[in-house]
């Protein structure tokens, strides 16, 4: 599988890059076929030199790829994997929407509510007449609730862990919460960084784990705070994990989010909710019910084309699968 053709956009700031066979189509593997030839002992490994198409120097530090290929299943427009410069993700909600914008970009005949599998589940996009797009995201639900991580500077972070395509620790400092603590804004990307790291960091030491999906490794934090804009409900900052924070509002982190509110009864199933990002950039959403008390997010957003090319693999370049190795 030679990966060559590439599209960059961004959706509501945070970078996408699709990545399309040497026609500039879809690869003619399917997703389960591209799962089973990049996985070993039953754990799927991006390799090295695709993990590096998502860094420096290639790509600003806070891109996922998405490799589209062709569907598996009847009535699929395609199928997706998603990864960042460390790991493989489960799903994107940005880089679906990005995802969505580059399919009609390259004239690709996306129907106007299409299905799209990725490696936890399908799911549904639509494009609207005001240009933006909207995915139904994988169900999503709460694993624990007011559970309470010890931070290595001392004291502890409570928050809930939920399910949103990817495994997230989320703390609240929004003020929404029916008798929960006083609200507050966000304050400078390095410190939200730094405290959302000191998080993560507890989550690992304890050795928490999540549920079946992903492994249930939780891999993800997410931040809540008071708004910065007018119509916004709540902002988020949330630490990916290669180490950077989300620029957009984040589809899988914000799918978590309203599964929490949901289970709080503090969202009605159908009542809007827009997310801020730590940039600025709003995704517009509601939920449903589902029957097991899952909820099933619709998220609305949109994608800016910046780029397009081709790819070049030097095998002198001591850069080519990330970092920096000369040759001896």
């Amino acid at each position: 599988m030679k990966i060559e053709r590439f599209v960059d956009s961004h959706t509501e700031g945070e970078p996408t890059r699709v990545l399309l066979a040497p026609d500039g189509g879809l690869f003619q593997l399917s997703l389960p076929e591209l799962l089973a030839r990049w996985s070993r002992g039953g754990a799927l490994a991006v390799p090295p030199e695709c993990l590096a198409l998502a860094a420096n120097p290639r790509a600003a530090d806070a891109t996922v790829c998405a490799l589209a290929c062709r569907p598996s299943k009847a009535g699929a427009s395609c199928g997706v994997l998603f990864w960042n410069a460390s790991a493989p993700l489960g799903m994107c909600g940005h880089a679906t929407i990005g995802l969505a914008r580059t399919l009609r970009h390259i004239g690709f005949d996306l129907a106007a509510r299409a299905t799209i599998e990725t490696r936890v589940g399908e799911v549904v996009v639509e494009s609207r007449d005001d240009g933006r797009f909207a995915f139904d995201n994988v169900a999503s639900r709460v694993h624990a609730r007011d559970f309470e991580v010890v931070l290595a500077q001392g004291g502890v972070a409570r928050g809930d862990i939920a399910w949103g395509g990817n495994w997230f620790f989320i703390v609240r400092h929004d003020g929404l919460s029916p008798g929960g603590k006083a609200g507050r804004a966000m304050r400078s990307h390095a410190e939200e960084l730094a405290y959302a790291e000191a998080i993560l960091e507890g989550v690992r030491r304890a050795g928490l784990r999540a549920g079946p999906e992903n492994g249930g490794l939780i891999d993800h934090v997410l931040l809540s705070f008071m708004p910065s804009r007018a119509g916004a409900c709540a902002r988020n900052f949330v630490l990916c994990p290669n180490g950077t924070f989300d620029r957009s509002p984040c589809g899988t982190g914000t799918s978590a989010l309203l599964a929490t509110l949901a289970a709080r009864g503090e969202l009605a199933a159908g009542a809007p909710w827009v997310q801020e990002s730590a940039i600025g950039s709003v995704f517009e959403e509601h939920h449903a019910v589902l029957a097991d008390g899952a909820v099933r997010p619709t998220i609305a957003g949109r994608a800016f084309i910046v780029a397009e090319g081709s790819l070049v693999f030097d095998a002198t370049d001591p850069a080519r699968d990330g970092g920096w190795r000369e040759p001896r």
